[in-house]
């Protein structure tokens, strides 16, 4: 644990064990106790495993590297709203992203909002939710992050391109980055 806080330590004493949970221990936070254990990851060794959610509740998994012990943690979500973990842990994002699109629980002050899973093109907003909602009438394009930085590149790659990659998986397209400094065409 490289001279930090045990994650069971911390888990003690800002959650309630949830008894017989099996494979590994469980441990129900209250709101306080979710912030609290987001400080708690911006100084320990401790990997984000998963994080997941399910109607007003969201989850996460968390191993202690140096230990290997292993947690689930959960947060009741009322509101459908919860403090978002990617500050302190980016690999958060994607998954509290894919919270959103599946149940419609919004990950507060996250590093990047944008849809991850639904595009608006499903027939159904927010599928396993308690309410679902109607699609977007007239949804726009996805807002794609840039490409920057000294000697990057954007390369758009075509549907020509990606079926010849990935046969018989229709594509409309895809981007990709480079960062080096000499390309060469051979053609």
């Amino acid at each position: 644990m490289y001279g930090e806080e045990p994650l069971f330590g911390l888990l003690n004493r800002i959650g309630t064990p949830v008894e017989g949970h099996r494979p590994w221990p469980r441990y129900r936070l209250g709101r306080d106790g979710w912030l609290r254990l987001i400080e708690g990851l911006a100084g320990n060794g401790w990997s984000l495993l998963g994080l997941w959610g399910e109607p007003k509740t969201v989850h996460a998994a968390l191993r202690e590297d140096f230990s290997g012990d292993v947690a689930v943690v959960s947060l009741d979500c009322p509101q459908g709203r919860f403090p978002s973990l990617s500050a302190v842990r980016p690999a958060a994002n994607r998954l509290e992203r894919a919270a959103h699109d599946l149940y419609g629980l919004v990950a507060e002050r996250t590093t990047d909002p944008r849809p991850w899973l639904d595009h608006d093109a499903w027939g159904v907003r927010r599928p396993l939710s308690e309410q679902p909602a109607a699609p977007v009438p007239n949804p726009g394009p996805y807002t794609f992050l840039p490409v920057e930085g000294d000697g990057l590149h954007q390369i758009p790659v075509g549907p020509v391109h990606a079926g010849i990659i990935e046969p018989g998986r229709p594509s409309s397209g895809w981007r990709s980055g480079s960062a080096t400094s000499t390309v060469a065409w051979k053609g």
